[in-house]
C-alpha cells in the first residue's frame, strides 16, 4: 500500500517520523496541470546534485546570482522541460534540422547515397545494438531507392528514417560544417513525428518487424537525449517482447530457425540494455526482471549449439553489464521495505563489476594485431565501468562527514571521475584517437557528474582546487563535442559547470576595513532585509537559487535546506530506522 505521505515534504521542524513510499527520489507536482507531476528516482543523481549545490549555497554568495531557467531537470529528462514554466511549449514541434541538412523537392535517392547516409548507424550504433539483419536491411534499401519510402511497407519505412535520423545526427559531430542534403521524406522531421509513426502498428497483433521498428524509435529519441518519450515507446516494447516470448530463449524451441533465433536473441537483449539504461537514467523501476528471463547471452548458448559469433561480442559484453547496472539500481536506490542491502550484497555487486571487467579487459586494452572493437566501443566499456563505480559509492556521499564509509566513497569517486574525463579527453581534443562521433546518451550524464563529482570534493577540501579547475573545464570541451549534436542538455551542463567552477575558484570574501563594509556572509547565515518607514530603496533578502539545471521551485524557498542526516532528534531516528542512504530527503511537492 503506498504511504499516506508519498510524493510529500515532510519538514524536520515537524519532528516526526516518514512514513517509506513504493519508490524514492523527487516528486515534482504542476498547480497549472490540474494535479499532475513528474517522477524522477534517485538513481538519476538528483539526490546528490542538490546535496552539491546546498554545500555551495552554506558557503559562497556567487550561486545565489543564479536565474532561474531550466530548473529540475536532469540531462535527459524531457518531460520536466517541457512543463517548465516559460518554457515554449512550440519547440518540441520544432524540426529537427538545419535546412542545408535535407533536401525538400528530390524523393528519391540512389542506392549508394543510401548506404552513405546510414554508414555512421552501422559503424557506431548497430555493434551495441544489432537488433535486424543487416543484409535484410540493404534489402530495405534497395526497395527504397527502388520506390521510394511508399513502396516498402510501414514497418520498414520506420527503421529506414529511424537510421538515416540517427546517422544524421551523428554526422553533426564529424563534419557540423558539411551539408547532407538528406531528401526530408527519409528523416524524422519532429520528436512528434517518430512517436507518431508508432501508433497504428500497435493497434496489430505483434510482430518481430512491428518490434523492431518500434525500437529503431526508442533508440532515436535516445540518441536525441529525449529519454522520457524513449521510456514510454519503452514499456510498449517490453511488453511486446514478452508477448512474442523474446524472454525464452530461442534455442530451447524448434520452431525457429538458426537465422530466426539469432534475431530473436539479439532483439531481446538490445531491449534489455536501453531499458536498464533508461531506467537508471531516470530512476524508475526496471522493466525486465532477471529472474523472469532464460535467454543466454549472445556467443555462449546454454540450450544449443552456439554459433561463436564474433560480431555479437559487444552485445554479450554490453547486456552482462546492463544485468549489473540493474543491480547497481536495485541496491542503492529500492525503499528500505524491499531492499536486500547488507555489507556483503554491496561486496557481492562490486564483485560482479570486478568480474565483467576482467573479462573485458582485453577487449578494451588489445594486445594482439586485431583489435575486436572500434576505438568507441572500447571508450564505451571504460566509461561504463566508471559510471557504475560512481553509482555504487555515490549514494554513499549523502552520510554526514567525516566518517570513513563517506571520505572513502569520495576518494573512489574522485577516482573514477578523473579517470572518465580522461578517458574522453583523449578521445576528443585535437591529437586523440577517436574517428567517429560519441554517440552513447548516457556520456553527457558521465561528464555533468564527475565535473560536480570532483568540484565538489575540492570544495569539501578532499581534492586540490586547481585539479578540479582543470578537470571541469576539460569537461566543458567534451561537453562542447557532444553539444554538437543538437540536444539543449549538454549546453545547460556547460551552463551548469561554469558557474559552479566559478564560484570554486572565486577569491574569499576579504575582511571589512573602514573603507569597505563586510561582504555578504554565507547564505544561511544572513537574515532577511526588511524594509523600515525609512527604507525608500530597501534590499530583496538574498535568494539562493540552487541551480540553474537542478534548482527548487519558489516554494521551497520557504523552508530551509538540511543535511539529509542533521542532529534533529527523533527525527534523526525515524529517517535513520526507515529509509536507506540513498532515499535523501527529496520527496518533494512542488507546486509552479
Amino acid at each position: 500500500m503506498e504511504s499516506p505521505h508519498h510524493g510529500s515534504y515532510v519538514s524536520p521542524t515537524k519532528r516526526r517520523k516518514p512514513n517509506p513510499p513504493r519508490e524514492i527520489g523527487l516528486m515534482r507536482k504542476f498547480s497549472f496541470d490540474n494535479g499532475s507531476a513528474t517522477f524522477l528516482g534517485s538513481s538519476s543523481g538528483i539526490h546528490f546534485i542538490r546535496i552539491v549545490y546546498n554545500a555551495f549555497a552554506r558557503r559562497s554568495a556567487h550561486l545565489s546570482q543564479f536565474q532561474k531557467t531550466q530548473e529540475d531537470i536532469v540531462p535527459g529528462e524531457d518531460d520536466q522541460l517541457l512543463q517548465s514554466p516559460g518554457y515554449d511549449a512550440q519547440a518540441a514541434k520544432n524540426e529537427l534540422w538545419a535546412p542545408q541538412e535535407l533536401d525538400h523537392r528530390s524523393p528519391t535517392a540512389s542506392f549508394e547515397q543510401l548506404v552513405q547516409w546510414t554508414r555512421s548507424y552501422f559503424e557506431c550504433w548497430h555493434p551495441m545494438f544489432p537488433f535486424i539483419s543487416g543484409p535484410r536491411f540493404l534489402e530495405v534499401l534497395e526497395q527504397t531507392n527502388q520506390g521510394g519510402v511508399d513502396g516498402v511497407k510501414t514497418t520498414d519505412m520506420i527503421l529506414v528514417r529511424s537510421i538515416v535520423s540517427i546517422s544524421l545526427m551523428d554526422g553533426r559531430q564529424m563534419d557540423a560544417s558539411r551539408s547532407k542534403h538528406v531528401p526530408a521524406n527519409l528523416v524524422f522531421r519532429t520528436v512528434g513525428q517518430a512517436m507518431e509513426s508508432l501508433h497504428t502498428l500497435f493497434c496489430d497483433p505483434p510482430t518481430i518487424s512491428i518490434l523492431q521498428a518500434a525500437f529503431s524509435v526508442a533508440l532515436f529519441l535516445a540518441s536525441l537525449l529525449r529519454l522520457n518519450a524513449a521510456s514510454r515507446i519503452g514499456g510498449v516494447i517490453t511488453r511486446t517482447a514478452f508477448h512474442l516470448g523474446l524472454h525464452r530463449c530461442p534455442a530451447r524451441f524448434s520452431c525457429f530457425s538458426p537465422e530466426e533465433a539469432s534475431i530473436r536473441q539479439r532483439l531481446f537483449w538490445s531491449i534489455y540494455c536501453l531499458e536498464r539504461y533508461l531506467s537508471q537514467a531516470l530512476g524508475i523501476p526496471l522493466s525486465i526482471r532477471d529472474d523472469d528471463i532464460d535467454v543466454c547471452y549472445p556467443g555462449i548458448e546454454r540450450h544449443g549449439e552456439g554459433t561463436h559469433d564474433q560480431n555479437v561480442r559487444l552485445l554479450s559484453h554490453l547486456a552482462k553489464f546492463a544485468r549489473i547496472r540493474g543491480l547497481v539500481v536495485e541496491l542503492r536506490n529500492k525503499s528500505i521495505l524491499h531492499s536486500q542491502e547488507t555489507p556483503n550484497t554491496a561486496i557481492q555487486v562490486n564483485g560482479e563489476l570486478a568480474h565483467w571487467w576482467n573479462e573485458v579487459y582485453d577487449d578494451v586494452y588489445h594486445v594482439d594485431d586485431d583489435p575486436g572493437l572500434s576505438p568507441l566501443h572500447r571508450l564505451l566499456l571504460i566509461i561504463f565501468r566508471h559510471e557504475s563505480i560512481i553509482s555504487m559509492n555515490r549514494p554513499l556521499l549523502a552520510v554526514e562527514g567525516p566518517s570513513p564509509e563517506y571520505k572513502t566513497a569520495l576518494q573512489i569517486c574522485i577516482g573514477s571521475s578523473r579517470s572518465l574525463i580522461t578517458a574522453l579527453r583523449g578521445y576528443v581534443l585535437p591529437g586523440g584517437q577517436g574517428t567517429v562521433p560519441l554517440v552513447w546518451p548516457s556520456f553527457t550524464w558521465a561528464v555533468w557528474m564527475s565535473c560536480l563529482i570532483l568540484v565538489y570534493a575540492a570544495w569539501e577540501g578532499e581534492f586540490p582546487v586547481p585539479s578540479a579547475s582543470r578537470y571541469a573545464k576539460t569537461g566543458l570541451s567534451i561537453l562542447q563535442n557532444l553539444s554538437m549534436r543538437g540536444s539543449t542538455w549538454p549546453q545547460t551542463c556547460i551552463e551548469a559547470i561554469r558557474d559552479l567552477e566559478s564560484a570554486l575558484t572565486s577569491p574569499a570574501p576579504q575582511p571589512p576595513t573602514p573603507d569597505r563594509p563586510a561582504s555578504p556572509g554565507p547564505v544561511e547565515d544572513r537574515a532577511p532585509d526588511h524594509p523600515t518607514d525609512n527604507s525608500e530603496d530597501p534590499r530583496p533578502a538574498p535568494q539562493y537559487n540552487p541551480s540553474v539545471v537542478f534548482g527548487d521551485s519558489p516554494s521551497i524557498n520557504n523552508f530551509p535546506f538540511t543535511h539529509p542526516f542533521m542532529d534533529t532528534g527523533d527525527f534523526e531516528s525515524g529517517w535513520n530506522d526507515l529509509w536507506t542512504v540513498a532515499d535523501g530527503p527529496w520527496l518533494i511537492e512542488e507546486n509552479f
